[in-house]
């Protein structure tokens, strides 16, 4: 697959009522850095199944028929507003297809669904987006999705320090672009914190954020709190994750997994890599 474009983003579909939101996401932020659109989709084969005989060309063909569908009618979202594309995988590990697709087509950000689920578990948002968000060599959105909404008037993003945050910026811009919509920027501090400092960070977020219309505001209190409250008041949230994920429960944040939770409006987890980029890496694997 050459590459046409200087950004490419992959979304990875799965299920009929979830692939056009999370398509539209990536075509916006696509479309905000001038790049295309690679959705991916996966057929699911057992490691031990007599599946494993056949060639991944004929797995397709004979049982990626609904895999097929999904993906083409994800496709048919995009609508033209930015090239697009639609690939068929085979894997017995969905995680690992996906960062090996990453990596294989040189794609600098991966948007993934998040479906809630009633039940305690160490897995923080399911297994399968716990490992891409710990493993994918790439920026990485995790979108929940809210109440159905016939379009973005206005989207939230709680801001904090560090890459992560200004990937949610970015991201919240191509958003508000897309849909004509304004970006409201968020600092939540403690009682004792200095609020000129806040103000500060506010300020260059919005720099980020232009040049759709911004709105900048600080608060005191509890940031869980105060972000769930908020959001409400939006229809899309987009907040990065924390720097830490070596331990398990912290993965994507405490703050952030408590609003995405919590909130009934769409929430976008955002994160950004620290390592090598997608296609440093598939430049090393040649070169071994």
């Amino acid at each position: 697959m050459s590459r046409e474009n200087d950004y490419r983003v992959a979304v990875a579909v799965a299920h009929p009522e979830r692939a056009a939101q999370l398509t539209r996401t990536a075509v916006d932020v696509a479309r905000d850095a001038g790049g295309e659109v690679l959705v991916l989709s996966v057929v699911v084969t057992q490691r031990q199944s007599p599946f494993a005989l056949f060639e991944d060309e004929v797995i397709k063909r004979q049982f990626g028929g609904e895999r097929r569908e999904i993906l083409d009618n994800a496709v048919e979202t995009a609508g033209g507003a930015v090239p697009v594309r639609g690939q068929l995988l085979v894997a017995y590990d969905v995680s690992r297809a996906l960062v090996h697709a990453v990596v294989e087509f040189d794609c600098d950000a991966l948007v993934v669904g998040w479906h809630e689920r009633q039940r305690t578990s160490e897995v923080v948002l399911g297994s399968n987006v716990d490992r891409l968000v710990r493993s994918a060599p790439c920026d990485v959105l995790v979108e929940k999705l809210g109440a159905e909404a016939d379009g973005v008037e206005s989207v939230l993003v709680p801001v904090a320090e560090g890459p992560h945050a200004t990937l949610a910026t970015e991201v919240a811009r191509a958003i508000a672009v897309a849909n004509d919509a304004r970006v409201e920027l968020l600092r939540v501090v403690g009682h004792g914190d200095d609020r000129a400092t806040a103000e500060q960070l506010l300020t260059e977020m919005a720099a980020i954020a232009r040049p759709a219309t911004v709105e900048t505001r600080v608060e005191r209190g509890d940031v869980a709190d105060a972000v769930v409250e908020a959001a409400d008041d939006h229809d899309v949230t987009v907040m990065g994750t924390t720097r830490h994920s070596i331990i398990r429960r912290r993965l994507v944040g405490t703050v952030s997994q408590s609003v995405g939770r919590r909130s009934d409006s769409t929430v976008i987890l955002a994160r950004r890599p620290t390592g090598v980029r997608p296609r440093v890496t598939k430049r090393i694997h040649e070169v071994l």
